[in-house]
């Protein structure tokens, strides 16, 4: 039987959702909320692997810590609409559906038995066999990379609003959801949603509606095959990158992607040539990198034989940017044990202890040569 309720202002709701950070919560509020919801958010991180801080954190920022007439009237705390064959109880709601002269009509969205219900449709939907074109690059990044996750969201196109990934990131720190992440590895799965221990995909078929401009949805192929060369994207501080799997060329990676080689070059500063081999795991940008990092990470302690090149790349920081906030030149290589600024200027004396190696940045191309 379908429910239908009093209409209320989107506009309003966007509003609350936008300031809602900024608005003195009171301390049970949120911790009623979180003490609620973590079991859950845990329990889903171990059967599908998507962090419990950042299915915890779109929650509350969904729900308005559960008090939105969605979460009290349909017990929806993730806004998930009806879709093509959802046959249980719905709740209707203005939002953003139109009709065909524009005018802004009641969407349909579930209506769950249980706020749990509703966590566990929200793992479905991100594990949901159909859509791992636009989500399935996610499941490559370590269940504890909370900024990871939030950036790779609004890269898929999940949300629209430009600052939803700072939103996530503000509200995990700002309540510590962090320390409910652990380590989950459900990577060796050969298909995208089978294999994600216990996975529930009744809506396998099904195109669950979420909020999102179309203009801003790319859909990123989790892996490719062509000229020899696999791509296996991930998200890095909100870019997009690649691991590879030893063997590919920079060459043979643009003619995949479609991203010039100049491009590539610039993006991994230390990659000089088109013809350079890639090593196994060795990452790839395909975006310039950002000046700073975005998350809770200030420091990164040097490991035996990572450079400071190595170092940007593990975190998508410029390598400039990040030889400048640590006072080194390029031909400086930090010393196991000392800890580098990822954020921070450092004053001299904070300098890391480091040894100076000959460059050799002189490159002949063979494949030129007759």
């Amino acid at each position: 039987m379908k429910l239908q309720f009093f209409r209320v202002s989107v506009l309003c709701i966007i509003y609350l959702m936008g300031t809602a950070f900024d608005y003195p919560y009171s301390r049970k509020i949120v911790e009623n909320y979180i003490d609620t919801y973590k079991d859950i958010a845990i329990s889903e991180m171990r059967r599908t692997g998507i962090p419990a801080s950042i299915k915890l954190a779109q929650g509350i920022l969904e729900s308005d810590f559960g008090r939105s007439p969605l979460a009290i009237n349909a017990r929806n705390h993730f806004g998930i609409k009806c879709g093509g064959d959802w046959s249980g109880t719905s709740y209707y709601l203005l939002d953003d559906d139109t009709d065909s002269v524009g005018v802004l009509i009641e969407s349909c969205f579930r209506s769950f038995a249980t706020p749990d219900e509703s966590y566990i449709a929200h793992s479905d939907f991100l594990t949901n066999p159909a859509k791992k074109s636009r989500y399935g690059f996610l499941f490559n990044l370590d269940t504890r990379d909370y900024s990871g996750w939030a950036n790779g969201l609004k890269f898929a196109g999940y949300a629209s609003d430009p600052a939803y990934p700072q939103k996530l990131i503000a509200i995990i720190e700002k309540y510590q959801l962090f320390k409910y992440d652990e380590p989950i590895v459900i990577s060796e799965k050969t298909d995208y949603a089978d294999n994600v221990s216990g996975a529930k995909n009744k809506d396998s078929a099904t195109d669950i509606e979420q909020k999102s401009d179309n203009t801003e949805k790319r859909k990123i192929k989790d892996t490719n095959s062509r000229n020899g060369a696999k791509i296996n994207y991930i998200a890095i501080n909100g870019l997009r990158a690649m691991k590879a799997n030893g063997g590919e060329t920079i060459q043979s990676i643009a003619s995949v992607t479609g991203v010039h080689v100049s491009e590539l070059l610039e993006y991994n500063e230390e990659i000089k040539s088109m013809d350079y081999v890639l090593a196994s795991d060795e990452l790839v940008y395909f975006e310039r990198k950002k000046k700073n990092i975005e998350g809770k990470v200030m420091t990164h302690t040097v490991l035996k034989g990572e450079t400071m090149y190595s170092i940007s790349q593990q975190y998508g920081i410029r390598l400039e940017s990040l030889l400048a906030k640590n006072n080194l030149t390029p031909d400086a290589m930090p010393l196991a044990g000392q800890e580098i600024s990822l954020v921070r200027q450092l004053n001299q004396n904070q300098t890391p202890q480091y040894r100076l190696v000959e460059r050799f940045d002189s490159y002949v191309d063979l494949g030129a040569l007759r």
